[in-house]
């Protein structure tokens, strides 16, 4: 004899409000707190200037490293190809203006001859990079 009443089964309820709650504030957390930055691939030591603006930079950088390598737009050119590719460069995106960021230990005569090399190939506005003298 069962004296027992049957019991009922009532199924596992799970209330995922909450989690899905603690899951957007954790989301919300990490998107506020980091912080995003372009780091270049190129290790560059720029020059220290007081009077150095911060400017809005161009579609076209160029760099150079204190060894002597030339990178346009973060890709190795080599020194016979870097006129016909800045050349190209101009034609296709019709601006004038360049970004020539050189390693404080370069070498003047570098420095001056890609210069020239940017201003035959069409560009007129070319901007030095610098570090504000207080700067890290």
């Amino acid at each position: 004899m069962n004296f027992r009443a049957p019991k009922k089964s009532h199924g596992l309820i799970l209330n995922l409000t909450s989690l899905i709650d603690v899951m957007f504030l954790l989301l919300i957390f990490f998107m506020v707190t980091s912080t995003f930055r372009n780091q270049p691939a190129i290790t560059l030591v720029l020059p220290r200037s007081a009077t150095a603006a911060e400017t809005v930079d161009t579609p076209v950088v160029l760099f150079l490293t204190a060894e002597g390598e030339v990178y346009l737009n973060d890709t190795r050119v080599p020194a016979n190809e870097l006129t016909s590719r800045l050349e190209e460069l101009h034609t296709a995106s019709k601006d004038n203006r360049m970004v020539l960021r050189a390693d404080e230990s370069a070498s003047h005569g570098d420095v001056v001859s890609l210069i020239d090399t940017i201003k035959q190939s069409g560009f007129t506005r070319i901007s030095l990079s610098a570090r504000l003298a207080g700067a890290m």
